[in-house]
C-alpha cells in the first residue's frame, strides 16, 4: 500500500494509476495541437488528486516522467526546432511547468483548510510570468489562458490581469476540484462557494465589458495582402543555395531579383486595386515583399508614390536581403502615410530563436504611431504579439488599431492567432493581422471578431475601428497580479519553511 501524508486517506494503487491516466490523457488534449478548453480545466484534476494522495518521493518519481512524455507529444510541430534541439526545448518547457505540481505537493500539506487550494494557482502563475518574461526566449507560449479563446466572456479578465488572472482561475478550479475529492471531514462547500464567487465576479465584468454599447467611433475599411503562393514558391526556390550557404553570382542573384520583383510588382498592383475598392489601409503579411538591400529605398519610392495617388495609408511588410551583411536578412515594416511620405520603419523585436534568429538581426522593439484623420496606428511583425510587455507600448500614448503582419503554417493554426487576439484585450486596441499560410484575423478592443479567414490566397477585408478606447487597468498596471503571484508564492514557501 502507498504510504500517504498526514490528513489524507489511502489511495489504492490501482485507484491512483486511474488518477493519473485520467489526468494525462485530458493533458493531451489540453494546450498545444490538439485543445479542448474544457480539458484545461480538468487535466490538473487526476495529477493532484494523485500526487496529494501518494507519498511526495514517489508520487512526484511517477508523475515527471509521465508529464514530460505528454507534453513533447502535445507541442510536436508547434516548437520550430529539429531533432534533439526540440526535445532539449519541449522538455525543458515541460520540467517548468511541471514545478507548479511538485511546489503544490510539498507546501499545500503544510497550510492550513481551503487555502491549500491557492498553492498551486499562485504557483503556476508565478512561474509561468517569471519563466515567460525573464527565462524563455519564445515569450508567452505554453499559456494556459490561451486554450479559452472561445470563452470570449471570460477572457475580457485579461484587461485587468493580463494572461496570468486567467491561468489563475483555471488551475484554482483543478487545485477545489482535487481538495474537495479527498477523503476526511473537509469544508468543502466553504471552498466551493469562495470559488464560485470569484468566478461569477469575473464572469460579469466580461457580460458587461462585452455589452453592446452607443459609439460614435466611425469603422474604416481595410485591407490585408499575402504574396501569391505561386511566386512565392518561385522565389524559395532560388533561394535555396543560398540557405544552404553556397555562394551566389551575379547570374543567380538577377534571377533572384527578377523573381522578387514580380512578386512586388502585383502586392503594387493589388494595394491599388484594394484602394480603388474602398480600402483606406492596406497591409502586407509579414515579409510579403522582397528586396535586395541595394534596391529598398527605390520599393518605398514606389510605395510611397501609390499611397499618394491612392490617398491610402499603406503598411508594407518586406524582407530585406544584403548577400554581404551579417545576418544577411532583415524583417520589416514600413508605415507609408496617404501623403506619400515615409512615417517610420519598424524592424521585427523577437525573430524566432533558432528558426529566425542566425538570419535576422532583432530590431528595438519600439512601437511608432501613424496618425490618420480615422485614427492612430502601429505595427509589429509576428512573433511580436507573443510577447506582452512588448504589446503594452500602445497605452504609451494610446493606439486605436495594430496592424500584425505574420506568417504562419498549419501546426500553430489557429492557436497563434488566438494569442494575438488577447494582446487586443489586454491593451483595448483593435488588430489588424493579415497572415500568410495562417490565420488572418481582424478584432476589435474586446477581441470580437471582426473578420477571419484561414490560408488567404489574395485579400483580406475587414471594417475596423482605429479610434483610441478606453484604457485598460492592465494597459495601467500591468503585470501586478503576476507580482502579487510571485510574492505570494514567497510567503506561502517561508510559512510552509516554519511549520513541519
Amino acid at each position: 500500500m502507498v504510504e500517504l501524508r498526514e490528513g489524507t486517506g489511502r489511495l489504492n494503487p490501482r485507484r491512483g494509476g486511474v488518477w493519473l491516466v485520467g489526468g494525462a490523457v485530458l493533458l493531451l488534449v489540453s494546450n498545444g495541437r490538439w485543445i479542448l478548453s474544457a480539458a484545461a480545466w480538468l487535466a490538473p484534476i487526476g495529477w493532484l488528486v494523485y500526487l496529494d494522495r501518494t507519498a511526495p518521493a514517489r508520487g512526484l518519481a511517477r508523475a515527471l516522467p509521465l508529464w514530460v512524455a505528454v507534453q513533447l507529444v502535445m507541442w510536436r510541430g508547434l516548437i520550430p526546432a529539429p531533432g534533439a534541439l526540440y526535445y532539449l526545448i519541449a522538455g525543458t518547457y515541460a520540467v517548468v511547468y511541471f514545478l507548479p505540481l511538485a511546489v503544490h505537493r510539498v507546501v499545500a500539506p503544510r497550510l492550513s483548510g481551503a487555502a491549500a487550494t491557492l498553492v498551486f494557482p499562485t504557483a503556476w502563475v508565478a512561474i509561468e510570468f517569471l519563466f515567460q518574461r525573464w527565462v524563455t526566449p519564445y515569450g508567452s507560449w505554453f499559456s494556459l489562458a490561451y486554450t479559452q479563446a472561445g470563452a470570449l466572456t471570460l477572457l475580457q479578465l485579461s484587461s485587468v490581469t493580463g494572461t496570468a488572472g486567467v491561468s489563475y482561475l483555471l488551475t484554482w478550479f483543478a487545485a477545489t476540484a482535487a481538495w474537495i475529492a479527498q477523503p476526511g471531514p473537509r469544508a468543502r462547500l466553504r471552498a466551493a462557494v469562495a470559488y464560485g464567487v470569484c468566478l461569477a465576479a469575473v464572469l460579469l465584468l466580461g457580460r458587461l465589458r462585452l455589452s453592446p454599447t452607443s459609439s460614435d467611433e466611425a469603422l474604416v475599411r481595410v485591407a490585408g495582402l499575402v504574396p501569391g503562393a505561386e511566386l512565392t514558391v518561385a522565389l524559395e526556390a532560388e533561394l535555396a543555395p543560398a540557405r544552404a550557404g553556397v555562394a551566389i553570382g551575379p547570374t543567380e542573384l538577377e534571377r533572384i531579383v527578377a523573381v522578387a520583383d514580380r512578386i512586388n510588382d502585383d502586392l503594387l498592383a493589388r494595394t491599388r486595386r484594394e484602394a480603388r475598392a474602398g480600402a483606406r489601409l492596406v497591409a502586407w503579411s509579414e515579409t510579403a515583399g522582397r528586396v535586395l538591400r541595394r534596391d529598398e529605398g527605390a520599393l518605398l519610392e514606389r510605395v510611397g508614390r501609390l499611397a499618394a495617388e491612392e490617398r491610402v495609408d499603406v503598411i508594407a511588410a518586406y524582407g530585406v536581403w544584403d548577400p554581404a551583411a551579417r545576418p544577411p536578412f532583415a524583417n520589416k515594416v514600413a508605415a507609408l502615410a496617404a501623403d506619400g511620405t515615409l512615417a517610420w520603419t519598424y524592424e521585427k523585436a523577437h525573430p524566432i530563436v533558432g528558426a529566425e534568429s542566425p538570419l535576422i538581426a532583432a530590431g528595438a522593439g519600439s512601437i511608432e504611431r501613424l496618425i490618420t484623420p480615422y485614427g492612430s496606428v502601429g505595427a509589429v511583425i509576428c512573433h511580436d504579439l507573443d510577447f506582452p510587455a512588448l504589446l503594452r507600448q500602445t497605452d504609451r500614448p494610446k493606439l486605436g488599431l495594430v496592424v500584425g503582419p505574420s506568417a504562419d503554417w498549419r501546426a500553430i493554426t489557429p492557436l497563434h492567432a488566438d494569442m494575438a487576439m488577447v494582446r487586443a484585450i489586454e491593451n483595448g486596441v483593435a488588430l489588424f493581422r493579415p497572415t500568410s499560410n495562417g490565420r488572418s484575423l481582424a478584432v476589435d478592443a474586446r477581441g470580437r471578431t471582426l473578420s477571419r479567414v484561414d490560408y488567404a490566397d489574395d485579400a483580406v477585408v475587414a471594417f475596423v475601428s482605429a479610434t483610441p478606447a478606453a484604457r485598460t487597468v492592465y494597459g495601467i498596471v500591468g503585470d501586478l497580479f503576476a507580482w502579487f503571484a510571485v510574492a505570494s508564492l514567497g510567503v506561502m514557501l517561508v510559512v510552509a519553511l516554519r511549520r513541519r
